[in-house]
């Protein structure tokens, strides 16, 4: 790839993927607050905030329309490197002890290891739950990194906020 890797706004998407790189632990779960749902439920997920949804559809189609030569490729190479800048920070879950669908109830267990196998599934899954949840806002706003000049500023805004500094 070549300087314009992504698109006029280059350095703009360069700079968020580095500061995916280095941010700490307690940077990502601001990021897990702030980022709406998306993945297990997409009907309830949609309702629940429908002008993001809506912002990136507008996106998608943006970047799909040639807006600048190459942006459709350009637009998911963003979103490509910036999932794999998070799945490489310490925050994702393979870095946590064990993943929710390794963990299993024994149902010999005396009642109250039972009941706390069950509250480590479940708060593994509800980690993993998160961590989608931010690798998602993390490849959207590198996306609308890359068209940021072709879509309104209210559009990007729904589509940034998760990663913007407050």
């Amino acid at each position: 790839m070549g300087d314009d890797r992504f698109g006029p706004n280059t350095a703009e998407v360069e700079a968020f993927l580095d500061r995916l790189r280095g941010m700490t632990p307690a940077q990502w779960e601001a990021v897990t607050k702030a980022a709406p749902g998306i993945g297990a439920i997409p009907d309830l997920e949609i309702k629940q905030s429908p002008e993001y949804f809506k912002a990136l559809e507008v996106a998608t189609r943006v970047a799909k329309s040639n807006v600048f030569p190459g942006s459709e490729s350009a637009f998911f190479d963003a979103m490509r490197t910036a999932q794999l800048a998070a799945d490489a920070s310490v925050f994702q879950p393979s870095t946590r002890p064990e993943l929710a669908s390794s963990a299993v109830v024994d149902e010999g267990l005396p009642p109250d290891a039972e009941a706390e196998a069950i509250t480590r599934i479940m708060s593994t899954a509800y980690e993993e739950e998160s961590w989608r949840r931010v690798m998602n806002a993390c490849m959207i706003a590198a996306g609308a990194l890359v068209v940021r000049q072709a879509i309104s500023a209210e559009t990007f805004k729904q589509l940034y906020t998760p990663f913007s500094r407050r």
